[in-house]
């Protein structure tokens, strides 16, 4: 049996692929949602197409936003798994096999650490990706190492991904599968609805969220001004995360931002996705966002000092380091840009799937 463990919002936008390629197949797999985002996967089930999971670990409807909640919520079901062993097999992962888990959250260590307390194989999907700094970004980079080296496989999704893993003398076995699944993520939306409020004039998309940034207050005032310096040549839209929200509010920033800002809420995926092929570029620190520009050659400043991804860089991406002088360069360029037609797109979840099948899950 192959189990699919998830549990945030960029998570399931790129295991979705893998369990629509699954039901294209008839493969029967179970699909176990750690409720890390309990409402944001609620609401992509029903852009996918995909039914409710077989186990929910967490029925809240909201998600989990703060540090202490996801701790709490994390060791709950650690100790749960260790004490409970006959519900861990029998009603989170029956019939054995593997369990598929994805990226660099709580959700992939737990997800990791559940799975190999009920005697089943792991395979990390989006293995290999490296900071090789331990403290940026805190903890993925962490959760990462452990989750590679306790894998029995490992999909990588570029050579790089391979190289790393193979540098770290991982014992399971390497998988490369010629991209990230999010490729596969942005094929499905083309023939989806969207709402999305694309306006008629020209515009910067930009989205913030990632904890290193928004919890300290330098760092966010920085956003701040260059979201600020893009406004005063384009109309800039502003998609919100809550805790973003929350930090503006916080620190007495967000009454700072440029009238010419517009100010969203998160976005449905196919909505979000509408307006990154609308936008003259984009500014984001999601390692997703920045592998969807560079599957659609979107210019993307990255808001980070440092980027485990490699996607696009020297393309149509730009790290910013925070640094002025290298926001002004891509401004320069990017101003003009018309968007390009992306190139055609690979298949990694046919590829994933394809190798699970030949050793047997």
């Amino acid at each position: 049996m192959i189990h699919v463990f998830i549990g945030t919002k960029a998570q399931f936008i790129k295991m979705a692929p893998v369990m629509v390629e699954m039901r294209a197949r008839d493969i029967p797999f179970r699909y176990v949602d750690s409720g890390q985002h309990a409402q944001l996967t609620q609401s992509l089930r029903r852009v996918f197409g995909l039914p409710e999971p077989d186990v929910f670990l967490r029925r809240q409807e909201g998600d989990i936003v703060t540090i202490p909640s996801a701790v709490h919520w994390y060791f709950k079901h650690l100790w749960a798994s260790m004490l409970q062993k006959k519900w861990l097999k029998e009603k989170v992962f029956p019939e054995g096999g593997v369990c598929l888990i994805h990226g660099d959250t709580l959700s992939t260590l737990l997800g990791m650490q559940m799975a190999r307390a009920a005697g089943l194989d792991v395979a990390h999907v989006e293995a290999g990706l490296r900071s090789f700094r331990i403290w940026d970004p805190f903890p993925e980079e962490l959760i990462r190492i452990r989750c590679m080296r306790r894998s029995r496989l490992l999909f990588a999704p570029s050579d790089e991904a391979a190289a790393n893993l193979t540098k770290m003398k991982v014992r399971g076995t390497i998988v490369k599968i010629g991209g990230n699944t999010v490729a596969d993520s942005l094929r499905l939306t083309d023939d989806m609805p969207n709402n999305a409020p694309i306006p008629d004039e020209p515009f910067a998309l930009v989205t913030c969220h990632r904890l290193e940034t928004i919890r300290r207050k330098g760092r966010l005032a920085q956003v701040v001004d260059l979201v600020n310096r893009v406004a005063r040549q384009i109309h800039v839209i502003f998609v919100m995360h809550k805790p973003t929200r929350k930090s503006l509010a916080r620190y007495g920033l967000e009454a700072r931002l440029h009238p010419n800002v517009e100010r969203l809420d998160m976005l449905d995926y196919c909505d979000f996705v509408a307006m990154l092929k609308a936008a003259r570029f984009v500014l984001a620190d999601g390692g997703s966002i920045q592998e969807e520009c560079s599957y659609l050659n979107k210019p993307c400043l990255i808001i980070r000092k440092t980027t485990e991804r490699a996607d696009g860089l020297g393309r149509n991406a730009v790290l910013w380091q925070f640094d002025d002088a290298v926001a002004d360069q891509f401004l320069q360029r990017s101003s003009s840009h018309e968007p390009n037609e992306p190139g055609d797109l690979p298949r990694p979840s046919s590829t994933i799937i394809d190798a699970l099948l030949e050793r047997g899950y």
